[in-house]
């Protein structure tokens, strides 16, 4: 998953690879590169501005689904999108680990686990994430309600049973949006 200084790396690239900054010229690799350099402040700005403005929109969506939705209706719902935001990251990254399950975790410890520990016998893995924050690029902590990490549970759950070619169920047993220090997840094969 990405983290909110790659998002953020990752919009600046954009703006200014689609020509919207002075840098146009520049590769996108270029300006991954150096993104702090390579466009103009205001810019930038006026990027991170419009993705706090987003982040503070979708918590407030979330706040209406648990007003409006009976909880076990809002859970489903919020699998149901963490599974779709998984699938945004199926050719780049979980298709290519089909199969492979540590070849995975190992990317993983690489790039955004801090732990990854997989007892093939007991079916079950624990994840535990690098930040010290939530790691979703639309959740402004604080804000967004805890009842957010349903999606999050939902994406392990399509990231994991795609990757095992088996069904998996996930569950949390510490989330930043919960009070907790990290987040650490449990999959389990069904």
């Amino acid at each position: 998953m990405i983290n909110r200084k790659d998002f953020m790396k990752n919009c600046v690239a954009a703006v200014c690879a689609t020509g919207m900054c002075s840098h146009a010229k520049m590769s996108a690799a270029q300006v991954a590169e150096d993104a702090s350099h390579s466009c103009d402040p205001k810019e930038f700005t006026s990027v991170r501005d419009k993705a706090d403005a987003a982040r503070l929109r979708f918590s407030k969506l979330i706040e209406i689904l648990e007003t409006r939705l009976p909880e076990d209706e809002r859970k489903q719902t919020l699998h149901a999108l963490g599974g779709k935001c998984a699938d945004t990251y199926k050719a780049a990254l979980i298709d290519r680990y089909k199969g492979n399950i540590h070849g995975f975790l190992e990317e993983g410890r690489r790039n955004w686990m801090a732990e990854a520990v997989y007892d093939e016998a007991k079916g079950t893995i624990r994840i535990v994430d690098k930040g010290p924050g939530c790691s979703c690029p639309m959740v402004k902590e604080g804000v967004t309600p805890p009842s957010f990490c349903d999606c999050t549970l939902g994406w392990q759950v399509e990231a994991y049973s795609t990757i095992l070619g088996r069904p998996v169920t996930a569950e949390l047993e510490e989330s930043v949006l919960r009070g907790g220090k990290k987040c650490i997840y449990r999959i389990k094969v069904v």
